[in-house]
């Protein structure tokens, strides 16, 4: 099993986005697979939660890129939650680990 690239990018039902920049961490960081809702790798790769509350992991869906889906997340986000990003406009980088990564750097915790 291939392990998700970092960093990944969480999603809850609401759309609003967390940056994981260790995947190992995850159980320090989500308690329980309910508390996860969608989530990319940093090659834009679904990524699924599993184990137990106090042991979750995270797993590839797909090793199939999902850029036009993570996209959309990433647009969603900027418009509704990043409301003091000075553009909120995400960033523009063509090619999807470059704008994973790009995403990652520009977060700004709400």
């Amino acid at each position: 099993m291939t392990d998700p690239a970092d960093p990944v990018l969480l999603f809850d039902e609401d759309g609003r986005m967390f940056i994981m920049h260790d995947p190992a961490l995850a159980s320090e960081l989500i308690e329980s697979v309910d508390e996860f809702f969608e989530g990319y790798d940093g090659q834009a790769r679904p990524v699924r939660a599993y184990g137990e509350p106090g042991e979750v992991g995270l797993a590839l869906v797909t090793t199939e890129a999902q850029g036009d889906e993570l996209r959309a997340r990433v647009e969603r986000y900027y418009a509704v939650f990043a409301v003091r990003h000075p553009t909120r406009i995400p960033p523009q980088e063509s090619e999807l680990v470059a704008f994973v990564r790009a995403v990652a750097e520009d977060w700004i915790e709400e």
